[in-house]
């Protein structure tokens, strides 16, 4: 446990920041122990407004989830990584013997039982997950889905690492920086800087506060907290936002009219030589539908899904904001009827080949990677039609 004493210009406040390890028995210990022990005027916790109702029981968001508009607005992407990450902190709290949260959920029962205040810190999820895959790179998302199919299936994990990672906290952050920036950004700093903000306003008017976060959050939540001390600010407005400014909006939509009008100049360029222009069409078309409908059987589609994935790929790559991914994840939502047993089955996988037998993640698989096989097939092509 860590103590920090602020001064926000209205009052001191000391806040004693409980690193944990969001599966770990002995965090859960700790958390009940200090929230006794010091008394707190507030107790935060790391958690937003969607991971509190699913930590206390209440999983109605499960009947609410609408695959048709998941897919239709472009948020596969960010669902699947929901799900991923959900399903490997629950497989690891399995072998440890503690569900997922309980650390969370224990200072909230303590709180309500010694009638304290809860805050919720953290920034929401959805916002945080949207903020990471428009921050990865193109390099960054096909190795993560990749890494998807190497992944055998068994954690071996034990008490004494977990104890370690709470131990080394800084240290493991410090390793995710150097393996992914992009991640270590915005899944750490980002919500370091966040929460920081929250405790330096909720400091104002208490005097003690327990704040049970990460242990891989202390370090910057502390240096953060003492540049709000020092009159530095912190934008939650910026943190908060999900769509990239009109700037790079502007220039994605460039960038993608600019590939189509490469593409259409290379089709043209050749137009008078019509042996050509045959072969270089046929050849879009192979190529283009072969990749996206190979993302299709990579997920295990239904092979109409890969069919439409085929046809549609070389259409959709010609018109910008449609993608092939769009039309094949519709046409596989045909074939896998989604019910409630599919969604909480998706919560509760065992292991990664459970998880991908999953219906509903069968159909947003079915629809990533049939956009990914589709972008790079007309990525492939960029160079020759230049070169007409």
């Amino acid at each position: 446990m860590k103590h920090i004493k602020i001064n926000n210009g209205f009052n001191e406040c000391n806040i004693y920041l409980i690193g944990t390890a969001h599966v770990s028995e002995e965090s859960v210990r700790k958390v009940e122990e200090a929230i006794i022990n010091i008394n707190p005027d507030v107790v935060a916790v790391e958690l937003d407004r969607e991971r509190f109702l699913a930590i206390m029981g209440n999983n109605d968001n499960m009947d609410n989830i609408d695959i048709k508009r998941v897919i239709k607005e472009g948020r596969v992407g960010i669902f699947l990584l929901h799900m991923i990450l959900s399903y490997f902190q629950k497989k690891i709290g399995e072998e440890l013997g503690v569900k997922p949260g309980s650390e969370m959920k224990k200072a909230i029962e303590i709180a309500i039982q010694h009638q304290k205040p809860i805050s919720l810190i953290d920034r929401q999820i959805n916002i945080t997950l949207t903020r990471l895959l428009n921050k990865m790179s193109l390099k960054e998302k096909i190795n993560f889905f990749l890494s998807l199919f190497e992944e055998n299936g068994e954690i071996d994990i034990d008490n004494k690492s977990i104890n370690d990672m709470v131990n080394n906290a800084d240290e493991l952050v410090l390793l995710l920086k150097d393996i992914s920036p992009t991640i270590y950004e915005v899944l750490v700093d980002e919500r370091d800087r966040y929460m920081a903000k929250n405790l330096y306003e909720l400091s104002k008017g208490n005097e003690k506060i327990v704040a049970v976060v990460g242990a891989g959050h202390i370090r910057g939540i502390i240096n953060y907290l003492k540049k709000l001390e020092k009159g530095e600010d912190i934008d939650l407005n910026e943190l908060n936002m999900t769509k990239k400014s009109r700037i790079w909006k502007y220039i994605g939509k460039i960038i993608s009219v600019a590939i189509v009008l490469v593409i259409l100049y290379g089709f043209y360029s050749i137009s008078s030589n019509i042996d050509a222009l045959k072969k270089l069409t046929l050849e879009w078309v192979i190529i283009n539908g072969f990749l996206s409908a190979l993302g299709v059987v990579i997920a295990r589609g239904h092979v109409i899904s890969a069919l439409v994935a085929f046809l549609s790929a070389p259409i959709t790559s010609l018109i910008p904001f449609v993608g092939a991914g769009w039309i094949a994840g519709l046409a596989e939502l045909k074939f896998r009827e989604i019910k409630k047993s599919d969604i909480i089955a998706l919560f509760h996988a065992n292991s990664v080949k459970e998880l991908l037998n999953n219906n509903l993640m069968r159909i947003l698989l079915v629809a990533a990677l049939a956009n990914l096989g589709s972008a790079i097939g007309t990525l492939y092509f960029i160079p020759k039609f230049l070169g007409h």
